[in-house]
């Protein structure tokens, strides 16, 4: 091959190569996800989930690995995205997690965005919000006294959906038991869809006392639908039929009487 050719062929090959960038349909390549996590103390097993047109995934890993960030490639389009951790006796179905019957709420923090990965790189910063509230129960008793009683917590409230955290409807049963040396009890809620959850105490072969657990918490002005659930406290007094609820930092408590059945 000539000199002459030889540089011919270099030019063609060159403008060939600065068409291509140029005019390059680049639909078909990949955006990748940079997930991160806002809390630099968040630790432990999450579970990312990523659901859309062109991309659908599911990984469980430690937070350490998204140090300084996790990064998939995913087909370009609307993400829907979702990062939970906390997950121990809830089963997860796509994304919905659901408390078995006989179950407590699991400890979920999650995190959910629709995420725009129609470019290269999209960034998710993850900030995990508490998705339970942990209901503390008082009775006044000490700790041998607080042996002698039975409870039961039911409602129609049973898991949490990741995309939007509605709660997912569905019976839930829970019978918690006082540990040893402790003289309050207390157990995990998911978040309500509802007024529903009732709480059942029974003192030996005695009718149990009712309580509407739900309608009390909300006649607190409690709020389901914020980011991050707070806790409740429930003080009974059984012997004066009295109900102590407050949430948060205990300003808003009451006295309300006992429902008996």
């Amino acid at each position: 091959m000539t000199k002459m050719h030889i540089k011919t062929a270099l030019l063609l090959l060159l403008a060939g190569t600065v068409s291509c960038s140029v005019k390059e349909d680049r639909t078909p390549c990949p955006c990748y996800l940079q997930i991160s996590f806002t809390d630099p103390e968040a630790s432990g097993t999450v579970i990312l989930q990523g659901q859309g047109a062109a991309a659908s995934f599911r990984e469980q890993l430690r937070v350490e690995e998204c140090r300084p960030y996790w990064s998939r490639a995913v087909g370009k389009g609307s993400l829907m995205f979702s990062a939970c951790k906390g997950i121990h006796a809830s089963a997860v179905e796509g994304s919905r997690v659901k408390i078995p019957v006989g179950r407590q709420a699991d400890s979920l923090y999650a995190f959910f965005a629709q995420v725009d990965a129609t470019g290269d790189f999209a960034p998710v910063p993850v900030t995990l919000h508490k998705q339970f509230a942990t209901v503390f129960l008082d009775l006044r008793k000490t700790t041998g006294e607080l042996t002698d009683y039975e409870f039961s917590v039911t409602g129609r409230t049973s898991g949490t959906d990741l995309q939007g955290f509605a709660p997912l409807s569905g019976p839930f049963r829970f019978e918690p038991v006082a540990r040893e040396g402790e003289d309050i009890l207390s157990f995990r809620i998911p978040r309500q869809a509802g007024d529903d959850l009732s709480l059942s105490i029974r003192s030996g072969d005695a009718e149990p006392s009712l309580f509407p657990l739900g309608e009390l918490i909300r006649d607190t002005g409690y709020r389901w639908e914020t980011e991050d659930l707070q806790d409740i406290y429930v003080s009974i007094d059984l012997t004066r039929g009295k109900v102590l609820v407050v949430t948060g930092d205990w300003e808003n408590g009451m006295n309300l009487p006992v429902v008996d059945t």
